[in-house]
């Protein structure tokens, strides 16, 4: 990210794609990266003051293309939160991936106010609805009671809620269980790919919808409802 020629190529990637996309209806707002602080792929997580800056060239040249859509960022959790507030100024909203369990977000809000003073969203949290020594039912019974705590989190967060007041929501990750991530297609992988806070202490990214696929062999075609879904659709009605 500190790399004169890379900078340009990335830049100029931007203002292509906001050049393509600004005049859609549905564009809420532009999202910079996806988790870049864990280093995968990039050099964030060595030279994050680099990454926070290149971000920050990135947010500017948008609003001087777009000056009717925020611009929010990816992060990963609160990792560097201190040097995106030091570097990023024209970052509208403060946006990161976050899977913290059964305890909700717990200090995050105040985190991102207390560095930040800007508005902030989740940009992925979820569950699997898989777990080792659950049954089916407990284990997706366990998927739906994660998601609406963290749902509720959110609410209680936002503006005129009981707590920090700069939540404006977040995204449900995900909608439909991705049967790659396990790198078998062919069979919907069960083991734990890494260690977290979920029902059986494991991330089952293969699992990660509300609606799954079945046993697989009418997929891509069959779409599985689950509890979740039942549940968000009650909650968003």
């Amino acid at each position: 990210y500190d790399n004169p020629e890379h900078q340009k190529n990335m830049l100029e990637s931007i203002r292509k794609m906001v050049m393509e996309y600004k005049d859609e209806p549905f564009v809420l707002m532009w999202l910079l990266g996806n988790e870049n602080v864990y280093g995968v792929a990039c050099n964030a997580d060595k030279k994050p003051e680099s990454f926070f800056k290149f971000a920050n060239e990135a947010a500017k040249l948008i609003k001087s293309l777009d000056p009717d859509h925020p611009v929010a960022i990816a992060s990963g959790d609160v990792l560097y939160l201190d040097r995106y507030a030091a570097y990023a100024p024209d970052i509208d909203v403060f946006g990161a991936n976050a899977y913290r369990g059964d305890q909700v977000f717990g200090s995050f809000w105040s985190d991102v106010k207390r560095l930040t003073d800007k508005p902030a969203i989740i940009t992925e949290y979820g569950c699997g609805a898989y777990a080792y020594c659950y049954t089916r039912e407990q284990a997706e019974e366990a998927q739906m009671e994660y998601l609406v705590g963290s749902w509720g989190d959110i609410v209680d967060n936002a503006a005129f809620g009981e707590g920090a007041g700069n939540a404006l929501g977040g995204f449900l990750f995900e909608y439909l269980d991705e049967w790659w991530k396990g790198y078998e297609p062919g069979i919907h992988d069960t083991k734990g790919l890494w260690i977290g806070p979920f029902p059986d202490g494991f991330m089952h990214e293969e699992w990660l919808g509300v609606v799954g696929q079945g046993d697989g062999k009418l997929s891509p075609f069959l779409r599985q409802l689950r509890k979740s879904y039942y549940t968000f659709e009650k909650l968003w009605k």
